[in-house]
């Protein structure tokens, strides 16, 4: 439903690059726009930014646990994404073991709500990233 995601940005991104050859501008990386579904069995009663907020915390760990030292580099990086937002999603349907084999319209109808809340952001998203494209 609403007031569940945040969108922190304007969804915008780009892209480092530049055309080949010399002389070619290039531009600076702008981190992209991120999309997170959760599912709503994961949130256990809280919303989905405590849930985003928490996953992407550092977590301490000892020197020598360089896996743990790489994980939250990664947390560090996505953090820096301005134009994150995150969406809770129901369950499509009790019978989970046959959802490829479901029409859409026997899914539910929050969940066929919140799939066009998806559709309707990486829409805009686009949208916005095509204006902003330069002339080719």
């Amino acid at each position: 439903g609403g007031g569940e995601g945040s969108d922190s940005g304007d969804g915008g991104g780009g892209e480092e690059g530049g055309g080949k050859g010399r002389g070619a501008a290039r531009r600076r990386w702008v981190p992209p726009a991120m999309l997170w579904l959760v599912q709503r069995d994961f949130l256990q009663g809280g919303s989905v930014e405590e849930y985003l907020r928490q996953a992407l915390q550092p977590v301490e760990h000892a020197p020598t646990d360089a896996q743990a030292g790489q994980l939250n580099a990664i947390r560090r990086t996505l953090r820096s994404f301005g134009g994150m937002r995150g969406l809770g999603l129901p369950q499509p349907h009790p019978s989970r073991t046959s959802l490829c084999d479901l029409p859409p319209d026997q899914l539910a109808a929050e969940y066929r709500a919140g799939m066009q809340a998806v559709r309707e952001w990486v829409g805009s998203v686009a949208q916005r990233r095509r204006r902003r494209a330069p002339a080719a």
